[in-house]
Formats: structure tokens, C-alpha cells, sequence
């Protein structure tokens, strides 16, 4: 079995607690998933709040290059990936290697978004633009039927 760790403030800790996580097929236990402690969850949005403004001021080009990098890092270990989804959550494996290659896809896509200046309207005196950028930390609470794209979403 895998030791996991939750990824907070750019290094990899234990969770202050764990949980089984059981093969639904045959309920053997196949890893202890770190959980988060109060405290670490509040450690971890207070890192990516501190990390936030110098990935707003990263330039859009070099994002997109990390989103594509991931995209290739998915794909590259697809067939892992899948093996572990259909392992954790019971998934047929053709439909876990879809799910997996579709967060690479949709990665890609997001990769590939021109973000460019919109003027919502200019007459006489006004000119109305919109600009799209990073808005800051987000945290969600999400249905884990389909993680992966549910994650690239």
C-alpha cells in the first residue's frame, strides 16, 4: 500500500487524520487516505492566498505551458490513473481511462483559450471593456461520481 499526502504550502505533510479508502469489489482496503485537520485545511488556503498574487502576475503564456505540461502528465499515466479510479470507486476500466483522457483533453483545451480583451460597447463618450483574470483561491465541496473531470472543471 502507497503512503498519500496532502500537498500544503509546497510540501507534501500527512493529514492530522486518515480514512480507508476499500475497493468497492472486494472492500479490501487499498490505501489510507490523508485527511486534513482543521488547522491544515486553514494552513492550506492561507499558502494559496499567499501564492495567488504571483501566479495573477504570471503571464497567460506561461500558464498555459503548465496547463498543457499537465495535460501531458495525464495522459503520459493514463493507464495508471485509470487503474487507480476503477480500483478506488468500482468504475469499468474503459469508462476510467475515458474519464482520465478527458481531463487531459479538456486541460488541452483550457490551454488553448485566447483570453483577449472584450469591449462591451463604446459610443460617443463610453467605452465599456471586460478582461478576464485571475480572481483568487477557490474551494469547493464536489459529487465524486467523476473526479477527475469533475477536478478539470
Amino acid at each position: 500500500m502507497s503512503d498519500y499526502n496532502l500537498l500544503i504550502d509546497g510540501k507534501m505533510v500527512p493529514g492530522d487524520q486518515t480514512m480507508p479508502v476499500l475497493n468497492p469489489a472486494t472492500e479490501e482496503v487499498l490505501a489510507e487516505c490523508p485527511r486534513a485537520s482543521k488547522n491544515q485545511l486553514d494552513s492550506a488556503v492561507a499558502a494559496a492566498k499567499a501564492a495567488f498574487p504571483a501566479w495573477a502576475a504570471t503571464p497567460i503564456e506561461e500558464r498555459r505551458k503548465l496547463v498543457i505540461q499537465m495535460a501531458d502528465a495525464i495522459e503520459a499515466n493514463a493507464n495508471e490513473l485509470a487503474r487507480l479510479l476503477t480500483s478506488e470507486q468500482g468504475k469499468p476500466l474503459a469508462d476510467a481511462t475515458g474519464e482520465v483522457l478527458g481531463m487531459a483533453a479538456f486541460f488541452r483545451y483550457l490551454g488553448s483559450l485566447e483570453l483577449p480583451m472584450r469591449v462591451i460597447e463604446s459610443s460617443g463618450d463610453r467605452r465599456v471593456e471586460a478582461y478576464r483574470r485571475p480572481l483568487g483561491v477557490v474551494g469547493a465541496i464536489i459529487p465524486w461520481n467523476y473526479p477527475l473531470l469533475i477536478l478539470s472543471f
